[in-house]
């Protein structure tokens, strides 16, 4: 069938007729006089079926047909509607069939045009079918029915039926409440209330209802408590919520005010059909079980309730539901229930809610409780062989599906595999024991000697793989402490598969163990000298000493405290060739499994007998200036009993006596903890022995602090020990960490201050070791069940926490030192502790001397009398942590505080202060409070060399800078505009033309410098670079562009000095070119790539605090203040060189008049230039020394910021040829005729008047006379060109 047209009208009638005889349909003479097309009847299938039963019945039937008619003028849709409306059925049969009688005709569907569409409405009481609203597009916004099922509208016309269907009548089971006291007679429908109560209320109900589509009927069955609910009936079509909500408030506008109806309580509910499903039909104990409830309301407000539990379901671990609507047309709600139980058992209600109406369903469900039975727990061998596991269900049921999982113990013992080589090995060497397991479930791989002590974990690494696991014990250096079995050790749970391996270590002197006499000494050609090697044990060893490719034999001596094996040795009894000479003696130990080991070596000077003045039987011979070391066991040193002091002292000969020139001993006790710290290191049970040596060192430096502030060897050796024992343990508890500090307060105290100076002179990096070592042991403390650290000396304190699980503190910690007047406040928020793992510990150590021994690092700092305060975190952290600190500064007045902390890495991993991510907050008083993005040591310094970027005299430097800058590039802008507008004026001789290209080029590179100077101090805050890459650029071309300035100044010199000394010799103007471009850009270019180059891969190009080259680092500023100051003597010594060669001439060589004033004014722009602009970088270099006054830096800043006015005004303007030329092209014609008139006389009156006394001197300083002689036209062209290229140069 054909849609209507876009201005056709159609509609379908739904034709009732009874009829005895076959069908014949003509409705042609029904409806006049529209023009009427009869169409295929809808609804092919059921059409065909109600054709059928006509054609084969003859017995009376009722059918009913849907006929379209579809007609051009949409003004007819009326008439025919009401000439319908006014028909009488039944309609009697015509002539032809007369038994068939039309019982009614309606109509049931209007199509209309909407613009460029269809829409089809049904008429009231008709609906869509639901299989038309799932197959056809809707009109948006006109689909006012209740459920998803139906709709009222239709873009087009569907082709075939079925077309708008009656709505169906529906039972509304509603409520409402009265706001009144329930009364007891509404229990009873027989009493007088309950008749009243239901009149009143139907009647008002009738009323109401009524204007509902197809309306039949409503009753009131029943009221119940609270207050008073009335419950009732209503029997119509399917109502909209729009029509609802008119008819009740219609029924309370007809109600007596007297039951007090609450309109809000209206409620409905209705019969419909819930698809409600659960899954699976049979569930155990257990299993995941899903309800879905399918309605064709819209909603997607659906609640879950349990009915045995009397709880609405909510999303929770075992709970979950999950609404949706498909496709517009269905609501479907999934509640899922996992691990079922069987108090998950009972009835369920799923109930949809659409405003006032509610859709309920319920679904009872059964758990069943299951029982599995299992094998005992049995015990294998994982030695790849199968194992059976069964178990049984008490219920025979149709599994799905069967998971096996883990619960309870799983004993695994592994098969191990060693290294099966026997280890045999001499002290010294190494040795590794692989141990391989075929199981790769482990808890822990570990290692023990045959006493049970563990062997700590840095010897050993442990590797899994899919199918097993490897543990290697490797051991570098081997002791007699290895001698032994070692068992290796896979843990699973409470299961251990062990396997043992025997490791043989022969005794073998260390060669570090191994004592030798002389380190170096001289001995005359003539003479003879002992050697001597000493160990501490008596074991049974060959030795024997070698010189050169001899080997000799050693005598043997046991002493009370070591065995020594000497040798004596006469020079005469080999080559006298060997003198003078320097030869190597070792000595060789050889044990008994013939493994060998070679003592450090043992110098001997063979010196002549007419060099030696200083002669001694223990120290040796030597000449003037010699330096020799011995060790202090071999001297006359006193020392404890039973032990061996240790240390080198060094000798130096002076006229004819040694002196000491550095006592570096060790006292016994030190040593000999020194010794056992060594061993200790390569010992199989470090931590073990760890505590006992904290402690024994704590006493032996409480009893030698006399001897430690008089010997820096002590010092040295106590650091030596500490930093050794701090990469020991993995844990450190409060009494080690008691004795490490008591240790620390010792040498930290003022007594020893002076010790640690003439320490650090020979090791600089002492007491960064010292620091790295208490950081490390404050790494890996542990409180135990303390949660508060806390330890106090006089030198040092510790403070510190440990992190539990809900710590609602911020970190704060504070630290008096009342012998020093010092002072400080650490500070970490209670965010960064959240960040922090449970169980962590924050540790705060403050040192209140150690800043005087710490190694500057700034130059030009002084340092603040405050402390140094560590922080560390035994948890690693990997994001930035901010820490707050408060400083208290003895010392305010001693300059502009800066944050800093101590960088280990820095001077090649000696440490340094460094500021990198550290700023001050704060400064009230001799009150410094600093933020750091991360933990180590910090403290202040205070700079005088660099203004506080809030001080006054900051701010007038920068004032002067910016509005310097501004003249100067205005300037220098202003000269490359002049040059542009006289080149051709000035550039008409060779000599000339490259004097104007220097000029350019400076003034050019000038103020392309300038502009990267503005370009710098965007990119930086003061305290850090805000673009580190555009930093390092700025930085660079502001070093290539002012070394371009004066190389071009060398440029412009080189030419004075060539034109005037080489006069005969006339290079072409390409290739002065080509030299004058290669000095002037490609010099500066080789020496800012080099320097870029060097510094920059250790980021030390650029300051921390400016875009400019590096001082305090690297000296990178002298790349450019080295070339800058040679230029700068170099074009003074050319200018006087030119101004004597002038004075003085050769004989024959003495210049005319003319050619000494003109070679005068050539050389005046270099001699005012170069001094101004070497005049400003030495200021400039002055500034960066400590202590440069304020001075320096306000007159660098002037003549830096205002050297492209000098360019301006001594290299441009200055030149007289500039100025004539730009009088001739900017003057009136009359002055310009009356110069030529002067011209023309052969004199002109200078630039700067004569008549003047000030002006007479100031142009006789620079050569000038009272008039210049212009050149006669008999003057010769090469005169001409060397007068005017002379004075052209730099005039």
């Amino acid at each position: 069938m054909k849609s209507p047209g876009r201005n056709t009208l159609c509609l379908i009638l739904t034709v009732t007729y009874f009829s005895q005889a076959t069908l014949n349909l003509n409705l042609e003479p029904i409806v006049h006089p529209s023009i009427l097309h009869e169409q295929e009847l809808a609804g092919e299938e059921p059409l065909s079926k109600r054709r059928a039963v006509a054609a084969s019945s003859p017995a009376a039937e009722d059918y009913t047909v849907d006929i379209e008619i579809s007609f051009e003028n949409a003004s007819f849709l009326e008439p025919i509607k009401a000439y319908l409306n006014n028909l009488n059925f039944p309609v009697l049969g015509n002539s032809t069939d007369q038994n068939a009688d039309i019982l009614s005709i309606v109509v049931t569907t209007v199509c209309r045009p909407a613009g460029k569409e269809v829409w089809c409405f049904c008429e009231p009481g008709y609906r869509w079918p639901r299989e038309r609203c799932l197959r056809n597009i809707t009109c948006q916004g006109h689909d006012s029915s209740l459920s998803g099922r139906h709709c009222n509208c239709l873009k087009q016309l569907p082709p075939k039926g079925p077309f708008c269907q009656p709505r169906g009548d529906v039972t509304l089971r509603m409520s409402v409440r009265l706001n009144v006291d329930f009364p007891e007679d509404l229990k009873n429908s027989s009493s007088a209330l309950y008749r009243s109560y239901k009149t009143d209320l139907e009647i008002a109900f009738l009323k109401g209802y009524s204007i509902l589509s197809g309306f039949k009927s409503v009753t009131v069955t029943g009221f119940r408590p609270g207050s008073v609910v009335v419950q009732f009936e209503v029997i119509a079509t399917t109502p909209s919520p729009e029509s609802m909500h008119k008819a009740n408030e219609q029924v309370k506008q007809s109600l007596n005010q007297t039951y007090k109806m609450d309109y809000s309580s209206f409620q409905a509910a209705t019969s419909n059909e819930t698809k409600f499903s659960v899954m699976p039909e049979v569930i155990f104990e257990g299993d995941t079980v899903t309800l879905m409830c399918e309605n064709e309301i819209l909603s997607s407000n659906v609640s879950w309730y349990h009915v045995e539990r009397s709880t609405d379901i909510q999303n929770s671990s075992r709970f979950s539901v999950y609404t949706i609507v498909l496709n517009n047309m269905t609501s479907v709600s999934r509640l899922t229930i996992h691990n079922a139980t069987q108090g998950d058992a009972g009835e369920y209600i799923c109930k949809l809610t659409l405003d006032i109406f509610e859709y309920e369903s319920r679904k009872r469900i059964n758990v069943t409780a299951i029982g599995i039975s299992a094998n005992e727990e049995m015990k294998v061998m994982c030695d790849n062989s199968p194992i059976s596991l069964k178990c049984c269900s008490e219920k025979k049921a149709n599994w799905s599906n069967i998971e096996w999982k883990q619960k309870g113990k799983i004993n695994i013992t592994a098969n191990l595999t060693i290294t099966p080589d026997p280890i045999s090995v001499s002290e010294g060497q190494n040795f590794s024991i692989t141990c391989n397991s075929d199981v790769s479930n482990y808890d822990e791989v570990y290692w023990n000697t045959s006493a049970g002590i563990k062997i700590h974990q840095k010897f050993y690494t442990t590797r899994r793989y899919p199918d097993g696991a490897e543990s290697v014990l490797t051991v570098e250096t081997s002791t007699r402490e290895w001698n032994g079995t070692y068992h290796c050790i896979f843990k699973y749970k409470n299961s251990y598969s062990i396997a043992t391996k025997d490791v043989i270590v022969h005794p073998l002197p260390l060669q570090a163990n191994i004592l030798i006499d002389p380190l170096e000494v001289a001995v005359p050609c003539n003479g003879s000298y002992s050697f001597k090697c000493c160990i501490e044990e008596d074991e049974d060893y060959k030795v024997t000493f070698q010189m050169g490719s001899f080997f000799f034999p050693a005598a043997k001596v046991v002493n009370e405290k070591q065995v020594c094996y000497t040798h004596s040795e006469s020079i005469m009894a080999h080559s006298t060739s060997w003198c003078p000479e320097n030869i190597e003696v070792f000595c060789h130990f050889t044990n008994a499994a013939n493994t060998s080991v070679r003592s450090p070596s043992m110098k001997l000077n063979l010196v002549p007998e007419i060099n030696i003045t200083c002669r001694d039987t223990v120290i040796g011979v030597g000449a003037p200036g010699k330096v020799i070391q011995k060790l202090c066991q071999f001297l006359q040193v006193p020392c404890s009993s039973g032990s061996l002091i240790g240390g080198i002292i060094t000798y130096k000969c002076e006229g004819s006596a040694w002196k000491v020139k550095r006592n570096d001993c060790i006292s016994a006790p030190i040593n000999s903890l020194l010794s056992r710290t060594k061993a200790l290191i390569k010992s199989p049970s470090q931590d073990e022995k760890l505590s006992a040596y904290l402690h024994n060192l704590s006493i032996s430096t409480n009893k030698v602090e006399h001897e430690i502030s008089s010997s820096p060897g002590n010092l040295g050796a106590i650091i030596n020990i500490l930093d050794l024992l701090s990469t020991v343990p993995t844990q450190v508890n409060s009494e080690m960490m008691t004795h490490i500090l008591s240790t620390v307060n010792v040498i930290l105290g003022e007594p020893i201050l002076s010790t640690w100076k003439i320490l650090q002179q020979q090791q600089t990096n002492e007491s960064s070791r010292l620091l790295d070592s208490v950081e490390r042991f404050s790494r890996v403390l542990q409180s135990g069940e303390s949660t508060v650290l806390s330890i106090s000396h006089t030198n040092v304190q510790m403070r510190g926490i440990v992190i539990k699980t809900g710590h609602p503190k911020n970190y704060k910690q504070s630290f008096v030192f009342s012998d020093t007047a010092l002072w400080g406040k650490v500070v970490i928020d209670k965010p960064r502790l959240e960040s922090l793992q449970p169980d962590s510990s924050i540790v705060t150590v403050a040192f209140p001397t150690l800043k005087t021994i710490l190694t500057r690092d700034f130059q030009g700092e002084n340092f603040a009398n405050s402390l140094v305060m560590t922080t560390t975190v035994s948890y690693h952290i990997t994001m930035p942590f901010r820490i707050s600190m408060t400083f208290k500064n003895n010392n305010p007045s001693g300059g502009v505080p800066r944050c800093v902390f101590w960088n280990f890495n820095l001077a090649n991993h000696t440490g340094g202060w460094d500021s990198d991510g550290c700023y001050v907050k704060e400064v009230d008083g001799d009150n410094v409070s600093c933020t750091c993005d991360h933990l180590t040591s910090f403290s202040i310094l205070m700079s005088p060399d660099s203004p506080n970027p809030g001080s006054l005299l900051k701010i007038l430097l920068d004032i002067i800078s910016y509005i310097g800058l501004g003249f100067s590039i205005l300037s220098l802008a202003a000269c490359l505009v002049v040059e542009a507008v006289v080149w051709k004026s000035v550039t008409k001789n060779r000599t000339s033309y490259m004097r104007h290209i220097c000029i350019v080029n400076i003034a050019a590179s000038l103020l392309v410098a300038d502009i990267w100077f503005i370009v710098a101090a965007t990119v930086h805050d003061h305290h850090y670079p805000l673009n580190e890459t555009a930093c390092v650029a700025a930085t660079f071309f502001i070093h290539f562009f002012y070394l371009s300035v004066f190389f071009w100044m060398l440029t412009l010199g080189l030419m004075l000095f060539y034109r005037l000394v080489f006069i005969l010799h006339d290079a072409s103007r390409s290739t002065q070119k080509a030299i004058a471009f290669s000095l002037g850009y490609g010099c500066p270019l080789v020496i800012s790539v080099i320097t870029v180059g060097a510094t920059q891969p250790q980021e030390v190009y650029t300051r921390k605090n400016a875009c400019w080259l590096n001082w305090e680092d690297t000296k990178a500023l002298l790349a450019f203040v080295i070339p800058a100051l040679i230029i700068v003597v170099v074009n003074v010594t050319i200018t006087v060189v030119v101004i004597t060669k002038i004075l003085r001439p050769s004989i024959g060589d003495k210049p005319s008049k003319q050619e000494k004033s003109s070679l005068f004014q050539i050389s005046k722009s270099i001699g005012v230039l170069t001094p101004l602009l070497g005049l400003t970088w030495g200021f400039g270099l002055a500034t960066v020394f400590q202590g440069s006054n304020a001075v320096f830096h306000i007159v660098f800043t002037l003549l830096n910021a205002f050297q492209g006015l000098f360019i301006l005004l001594f290299g441009c303007l200055w030149d007289q040829k500039v100025q004539e030329a730009l009088l001739n092209k900017f003057s009136l014609s009359r002055w310009s005729s009356q110069h030529s008139k002067s011209t023309s006389l052969g004199s002109s009156t200078p630039v700067f008047s004569m008549s003047s006394p000030i002006s007479r001197r100031f142009n006789n300083l620079f050569g000038k006379t009272g008039t210049y002689n212009v050149s006669t036209p008999e003057t010769t062209s090469s005169s001409l060109e060397n007068s005017s290229s002379a004075y052209s140069l730099l005039n």
